[in-house]
């Protein structure tokens, strides 16, 4: 018994906190238009984030 409550005292609570994402503001139609004429070989991080963010959404539908 004293061994068992010896191991419970190593395991110590860690605060997490939420992840901050940065607030980015609603596009609409004008921002939508001009990302469909981004390249994907100009732009890579960008198409990176539009298929994370589908992929996030998809999940979250399921």
């Amino acid at each position: 018994m004293l061994l068992a409550l010896s191991c419970l005292n190593s395991c110590a609570r860690v605060n997490c906190e939420p992840v901050n994402l940065p607030q980015f503001p609603h596009a609409g139609a004008k921002v939508a238009a001009e990302a469909e004429n981004l390249s994907a070989e100009e732009f890579p991080n960008m198409w990176e984030w539009f298929a994370r963010l589908n992929k996030l959404r998809q999940e979250l539908e399921n």
